[in-house]
């Protein structure tokens, strides 16, 4: 969302988001309907759903420190915050401690149990600037290299877990800006060759410290990262953080299987969906490092406003998107999805809590999605793995107290759901949290009625007995 330079303190906000959203949108005419044929989902086994659930934090931008119990109340158990180059290293090779805010951020999160994706700051005019022999020294490698290694022993010695992100969408930065290069990465891209050796250094200095600390490159176009595959990315490197921001639901992608300025690459399926990007970019990196990449979301999120203008979409739109994309993501088999954001801060009206402090409605749909499925596994999809991008979409969780299926429209026409064995003691809950009211439905049986936004039925029901209700949602 933000660029570089937007996530450090007092920065302005990113206003491009919007035009992106409006560029990429002539892209998602057109869908293909199919069938229901359940699905076994491609997360990790065994792996509760709350454990991919994350939050980026704006406390670097201006965020209070009082909202850090937030994140407990919310059950988050990763966010994303800022590790600032300059702030570590003042001066080439001397290096500073952790500001004392961010060591009590740290604190907090240890304590808590919350990981860190710890997003490192590209440039460092302070310590390198730019010399009339050297226009790039600011984003020298080597010196990056060594920061990046530095903030991997600091992190380790504050206890946190933690992940290195490395960067934050450059081809929308200062750094393609000033070398140059397609804003999509295409060869020749100096700005793209640069990054890859910046991440090439970060990964040899970080892995000869520890070999176990996980880094990711960055970037938020899906096209970017097979463009860093062609340039060389290590084969030590951990995983790719993505931001598939899209101007509509999130099912379905912002690029298309025929986008022009994605050849010669082909990033998505014909049906343009969410899981279909995530399944291509691993399938890409596997066949380039030779083994397969992990996925990190660690931006996801849409605006709140006006239905369609400039990528808006209302609150109560977005009540829906917002576990709709973590459900997708755990599907798709992503390691972690911080949601954008945990304030608006200087990034307009993106954040679960406005600047004055006031929650916005997604910020209830968030706890009631941790609540209801944070000690849930998700074990399959079992409606909508033909046509991911309209008609019914369920997936099935198991968790200590039973099953429970989560049911949504993704093209909002309502659709009606009959109990699963007509349970006379069937529960459920909106995306709210507050309790459904059943319609009732012929003989006798209760039928839930499926919108935009999902709802959570709780029962101990069989597997044919979800195929028969299924089979007959109307």
């Amino acid at each position: 969302m933000s660029s570089t330079d937007c996530l450090q303190p007092d920065a302005p906000g990113d206003p491009s988001l919007a035009r992106r959203l409006l560029v990429l949108s002539p892209c998602l005419a057109g869908l293909a309907v199919g069938g229901i044929r359940p699905a076994r989902a491609q997360g990790a086994a065994g792996r509760k759903f709350g454990d991919m659930v994350g939050l980026g934090v704006k406390f670097s931008q201006g965020q209070p420190a009082t909202d850090l119990p937030l994140l407990t109340d919310l059950d988050v158990r990763w966010v994303r915050d800022v590790v600032d180059w300059p702030g570590i290293e003042p001066a080439a090779g001397r290096f500073a401690d952790f500001r004392p805010a961010f060591k009590q951020r740290l604190e907090f999160y240890r304590r808590n149990g919350i990981g860190l994706v710890a997003l490192l700051t590209l440039d460092n005019p302070r310590a390198y600037p730019p010399t009339p022999d050297d226009a790039a020294r600011r984003w020298n490698p080597q010196a990056f290299g060594r920061f990046a290694a530095m903030a991997a022993r600091m992190l380790r010695a504050a206890g946190v877990r933690f992940v290195l992100e490395i960067g934050n969408e450059p081809h929308n930065s200062l750094l393609a800006k000033s070398l140059g290069g397609a804003w999509n990465g295409r060869a020749p891209s100096p700005w793209l060759t640069h990054y890859v050796q910046m991440v090439q250094a970060a990964v040899r200095e970080v892995k000869a410290f520890d070999g176990t600390v996980k880094l990711l490159s960055d970037d938020d176009l899906w096209v970017v990262h097979y463009w860093y595959l062609e340039a060389g990315l290590p084969a030590a490197l951990d995983g790719f953080a993505v931001h598939p921001y899209t101007p509509g639901m999130p099912e379905r992608a912002a690029i298309a299987a025929d986008t022009d300025w994605v050849r010669p690459f082909t990033a998505v399926d014909p049906d343009r969906s969410f899981g279909s990007a995530v399944r291509r970019l691993r399938e890409q990196g596997r066949l380039k490092l030779g083994r397969a990449p992990e996925i990190w979301l660690t931006e996801w999120g849409w605006p709140v406003g006006a239905e369609g203008a400039r990528g808006s979409v209302t609150e109560a739109t977005l009540v829906g998107y917002l576990p709709r994309a973590f459900i997708l993501a755990a599907a798709a088999g992503v390691e972690v999805l911080c949601w954008f954001s945990s304030q608006d801060s200087v990034d307009g009206p993106m954040g679960l809590v406005r600047n004055d402090g006031r929650r916005r409605s997604t910020y209830q749909a968030f706890k009631t999605m941790t609540t209801q499925l944070g000690d849930h596994l998700l074990l399959r999809q079992v409606a909508g793995a033909q046509q991911p991008t309209t008609g019914l979409q369920a997936f099935l969780f198991e968790g200590p107290q039973g099953r429970k299926l989560v049911a949504w429209s993704a093209d909002a026409k309502p659709r009606r759901l009959p109990v699963p064995q007509a349970d006379p003691s069937a529960r459920g809950v909106d995306a709210l949290g507050q309790p459904l009211v059943f319609e009732p439905g012929a003989q006798g049986a209760a039928r839930a009625i499926c919108g935009a936004a999902p709802v959570y039925l709780f029962g101990n029901w069989t597997d044919a007995a979800i195929h028969a209700s299924l089979a007959a949602a109307e």
